[in-house]
């Protein structure tokens, strides 16, 4: 008896939840373009797809044309059903299908698994919209998106840094989408990136995880049972320890953060980001495992390795002559020291 209630409880969970989706179904109204298709219960060989003209208005079989757009699903079937009983009275039930929103519509261009257009009821974030296109391909350069405005701002252009909200875990404060818009990501040169054929055969499937950021091979990865975020990271080949700063060595080395990794996970409206302190995680006797869903996405951001930078230098310096050993010492000391003095004093 009690599993039965809990079962009744949370079926009725689950109702009310999908309340508020099945209200927002209703409250779309039709528009230009959008791609419908009809279904005649009684008369199932008068069913009929298609699209709403530049007039409003779709072909019906046997009442001809019919003005559709700016009404609700619910109010179109009822004007079918009420003119379809003029010429057939048998036919009481019809049911309408959204099969695409051809004025809500935005492109996907660049380095991604299927670029092309897309259309959506609900405005996606650009991550969303990402994901839905199939993923960036292990080439993508996150830190370098841009929208091309369509609609009323077209032309306009807008640099977005996925990599900086993925590492602050905050998106909501990214561009929001229009409909009209042009997502590109860009990509590095063919052969930089890492990505084997086991990636390209992962793109647009479901079942699937994205790992950025520090890692020895970014990229599409498929999702095993049961597989956590560090399961994942050793599946990309494992934080990328070492990564030269460039210049000569007169700029500090990065490394891999692993104490603010961010997992990136579809929420009930928008992205949601949770941060992870990983080096914490590994040196648990035995860790809850933090599992992963179908599109979730791992991103390990970088950090600037002072100390290794500061001590290479010194130590090149030093070898050269440039620079006495006492005095490099002395520096090390000072900047070490204060850190330690800082902590010390009250």
């Amino acid at each position: 008896m009690i599993k039965v209630k809990i079962s009744l409880l949370t079926l009725f969970a689950l109702l009310f939840s999908a309340m508020p989706r099945l209200a927002h179904a209703q409250e779309y109204r039709l528009d230009k373009g959008d791609l419908i298709t009809v279904n005649f219960w009684q008369q199932p060989d008068l069913r009929t797809q298609t699209r709403i003209d530049n007039e409003g208005k779709i072909d019906v079989p046997v009442i001809g044309r019919i003005t559709a757009a700016g009404m609700t699903v619910d109010q179109l079937r009822r004007a079918i059903v009420d003119k379809m009983s003029v010429y057939n009275s048998k036919i009481t039930q019809v049911a309408i299908e959204i099969n695409e929103y051809g004025s809500r519509k935005y492109f996907i261009t660049g380095a991604v698994g299927a670029p092309g257009k897309y259309t959506f009821n609900k405005v996606p974030t650009i991550w969303e919209a990402i994901l839905e296109a199939g993923g960036p391909l292990p080439s993508a350069r996150l830190e370098a998106v841009k929208i091309i405005r369509g609609g009323n701002e077209k032309g306009q252009i807008l640099e977005v840094d996925l990599t900086a909200a993925f590492t602050g875990g905050d998106l909501s404060n990214l561009p929001k989408l229009q409909p009209g818009d042009n997502i590109d990501v860009p990509g590095i040169a063919p052969g930089q990136a890492g990505a084997g054929a086991l990636q390209a055969n992962l793109i647009g499937q479901k079942n699937s995880i994205y790992v950025f950021g520090y890692v020895v091979t970014p990229g599409i990865y498929p999702l095993e049972k049961n597989m956590d975020v560090l399961q994942a990271i050793i599946l990309a080949g494992g934080p990328l320890l070492q990564q030269g700063g460039g210049g000569g060595g007169r700029r500090p080395v990065r490394e891999p953060d692993l104490k603010n990794v961010k997992i990136i996970t579809r929420g009930p409206e928008a992205p949601v980001v949770y941060s992870v302190n990983i080096e914490n995680y590994t040196k648990q006797a035995n860790p809850i495992p933090l599992a992963l869903r179908p599109g979730d996405t791992i991103f390990i951001p970088g950090r600037d390795d002072y100390r290794r930078f500061i001590l290479g230098t010194t130590f090149t310096e030093a070898l050269k002559g440039s620079i006495a050993i006492i005095t490099s010492y002395l520096l090390l000391n000072k900047l070490f020291g204060q850190g330690n003095n800082n902590n010390n004093n009250p």
